[in-house]
């Protein structure tokens, strides 16, 4: 065993020596000045010597003092030292968030400014694919935004980042070519959808009470490809307003009258992480960040564990 005095003592003792003050060691450490004298009596008895020449206003090293301070100082700032190791990789912590292509690239990427901004100390680590993702089998993502549906994985939280109309969407130029009053004159149009949408055109004709006739239409494997059919005049695209946001704010594509073309009200997006890492900083920060940019309040709407 280790033949020291209290560390609070010590701390008490280092404190008051550097700043030459009982008062102004308190004010430092968030004691009293009587909590301050009284640790530096304690440590002087442990010591069996006087190590400050109390005066009125302040206090001065004795020759014992100065020698100590000499010898602790040097092992404070070690002390100091090896804990800024650690503090500085909770402070410089790398996150890596994992999400569908083309949530990344029409969504997220336009806004990830504004968390880095806001949080300069957390690197990003971004990666994406159309495959789902297992935090509980994949560690090196710390963060996964799923698309379509929720998974269900034990040990793993999940909150949808609220509700997303999926809206018919062309573009100016085959509005002005083409007559379309009604979900019937779809019909005759192109039909352009993306394969991992939930929503299909079939689920959409239905809403409006109007059969589908079975007949070939492009799909797309990403919502984002199918955006750029639909501003390059293929045909009308069946996609989530989310990843047309862009499109739509420079006129490029046009939302169809909405007291007509009825939109399809769904969650489709999911921030999901592990239980364990809910009270890290940098999963903490992003989580709250995500939820106020997608609309939703900050409060805990865990639908999966």
């Amino acid at each position: 065993m280790r033949k020291l005095p209290s560390f609070f003592s010590l701390r008490a003792f280092e404190a008051a020596a550097r700043l030459g003050s009982f008062t102004l060691a308190a004010q430092e450490l968030h004691l009293t000045t009587s909590a301050i004298s009284h640790q530096v009596r304690s440590l002087e008895e442990w010591c069996g010597k006087e190590l400050f020449i109390r005066q009125t206003r302040r206090v001065t090293l004795t020759l014992q003092g100065q020698l100590f301070l000499g010898k602790l100082s040097p092992a404070f700032d070690a002390i100091e030292d090896a804990c800024a190791v650690f503090r500085q990789a909770d402070e410089r912590a790398v996150l890596a968030v994992h999400c569908a292509p083309s949530f990344a690239s029409k969504w997220l990427s336009p806004r990830l400014g504004q968390f880095m901004q806001a949080h300069p100390a957390i690197t990003l680590q971004m990666s994406t694919s159309a495959e789902p993702i297992d935090l509980q089998r994949d560690a090196a993502i710390d963060i996964d935004i799923a698309y379509g549906a929720p998974p269900h994985r034990d040990g793993v939280l999940v909150e949808a980042l609220g509700m997303e109309p999926t809206i018919p969407l062309c573009s100016p130029a085959l509005l002005q070519r083409h007559a379309i009053r009604g979900p019937l004159d779809l019909l005759e149009l192109t039909l352009i959808e993306s394969k991992l949408n939930p929503v299909r055109w079939k689920d959409w004709f239905d809403l409006h009470g109007v059969r589908l006739p079975p007949r070939a239409h492009p799909s797309f494997d990403r919502g984002s490809l199918a955006v750029a059919a639909a501003v390059d005049g293929l045909g009308v695209a069946l996609e989530t307003a989310r990843f047309a946001e862009t499109e739509l704010a420079r006129g490029d594509l046009v939302r169809l009258d909405e007291n007509v073309f009825k939109s399809i009200q769904k969650e489709m997006h999911f921030l999901c992480y592990r239980r364990g890492d809910a009270g890290m900083r940098a999963v903490k920060a992003f989580r709250e960040w995500i939820r106020a940019a997608a609309g939703e309040p900050d409060e805990d709407h865990v639908q999966r564990d």
